[in-house]
């Protein structure tokens, strides 16, 4: 079972998994755990809650990343909690397998998303051409712009072809 947060002492290790633009993976230290408290959301003066506050017993955690603190306000039942203070997104536990659980659930997202993009790209080019042909169809400069980039396209490829026919040619000529 891992650890909770209010039980550890400074030094011990924590565990970080940053999602910002890149994954990375880092170890760090506990620099302080604060004293037990109770946290009591502020409600704006003058202004009905919508909902009972709910009342939490935290501590404050200080932590050390790469070098840099950060603190974070942390449940007392907590052995992982995620913070943005990295500048992104980060999972920071007092146990390896819940960042390499998160590894696996963050696995299994890109995969299903890349799947399920790779079965909508039939459809999204099928609906390029088909909003490029009622675009040429409706607007005569956009057509004639279409128009001018297919000859130029013909153009370019019957150059490869007699570029390839001439190379033919010199290398027959070059063997005799």
């Amino acid at each position: 079972m891992s650890a909770l947060f209010k039980d550890l002492t400074a030094g011990a290790s924590v565990y970080a998994l940053m999602k910002g633009d890149e994954l990375k993976y880092t170890e760090g230290s506990i620099v302080s755990v604060g004293a037990q408290r109770v946290d009591v959301p502020q409600v704006q003066a003058g202004q009905m809650p919508l909902a009972m506050p709910s009342v939490r017993n935290v501590v404050d955690v200080t932590y050390s990343l790469d070098g840099k603190n950060y603190t974070d306000v942390v449940d007392v039942t907590a052995s992982m909690f995620p913070t943005e203070k990295t500048g992104c997104v980060t999972l920071v536990s007092t146990d390896k397998n819940d960042v390499v659980r998160e590894l696996q659930a963050t696995l299994k997202k890109s995969e299903n998303y890349l799947t399920e993009a790779e079965k909508m790209i039939p459809k999204e080019e099928k609906r390029v051409k088909e909003c490029k042909a009622l675009i040429a169809k409706l607007d005569t400069a956009f057509q004639e712009k279409q128009q001018t980039e297919e000859r130029f396209a013909k153009i370019e490829e019957s150059q490869n072809v007699l570029g390839r026919k001439l190379d033919m040619i010199l290398e027959k000529l070059g063997k005799v």
